[in-house]
């Protein structure tokens, strides 16, 4: 079996104010990025882009997609 990389997927997590009951609402912006590129180079991206926002960042999540070919 072997994995073909498909797509990446950069997430920032932005604090986007409260909820009524107090809790943080969040703001979520999505960038496709290359499945191959490195995790530093992901983050680094990801902290100069939520650099140039106003809401303040929440956290950065990176995931990939594959496709399983037998």
């Amino acid at each position: 079996m072997a994995a073909k990389p498909l797509v990446g997927l950069l997430q920032l997590k932005l604090e986007n104010g409260t909820t009524s009951t107090g809790k943080i609402r969040f703001k979520t912006l999505s960038f496709d990025i290359k499945p191959n590129a490195q995790d530093m180079d992901v983050y680094q991206v990801g902290q100069a882009i939520a650099s140039l926002q106003s809401k303040p960042l929440y956290t950065i999540i990176r995931s990939n997609n594959f496709e399983l070919l037998y």
